[in-house]
């Protein structure tokens, strides 16, 4: 599949929905530790736009931009590293880890950087009205 520009409102909606009522269950539940849970709803989330081109999504830091990084951390080790192009500012993302640093979500962490990369989506990938 080719990289796309923009996401259908319908779309975005639907993975919104999905990330709310996730969210809401993972909390309810606790069945397989709050932060394998967490870690488990971010990875998901990210698979809903994987198709994202990262050029609409930029090299600053910003929710999207975030979320791959943390997206990697999870994938390997759990440590936050840069990934250039990415140019990742501790002070202007969402969670203000340092890099270097094993990551421990928690149901808050993933509510904060979800719904401000559910934002960014709707911001910079919504088709043009």
């Amino acid at each position: 599949m080719l990289g796309r520009r923009t996401f259908r409102d319908e779309e975005q909606a639907r993975a919104r929905e999905w990330f709310e009522e996730t969210l809401r269950a993972a909390r309810d539940v606790h069945t397989i530790g709050e932060r394998r849970a967490s870690e488990g709803i971010l990875l998901a989330l990210d698979r809903w736009f994987i198709h994202r081109v990262r050029s609409v999504a930029g090299e600053d830091t910003n929710p999207l931009t975030e979320l791959v990084l943390v997206v990697e951390a999870i994938l390997a080790d759990g440590v936050l590293r840069e990934q250039p192009p990415i140019m990742y500012d501790r002070a202007r993302s969402v969670l203000a880890s340092p890099v270097g640093q094993h990551l421990t979500l928690t149901f808050d962490d993933v509510e904060r950087l979800g719904g401000a990369f559910l934002d960014a989506i709707a911001e910079r990938y919504s088709e043009p009205r």
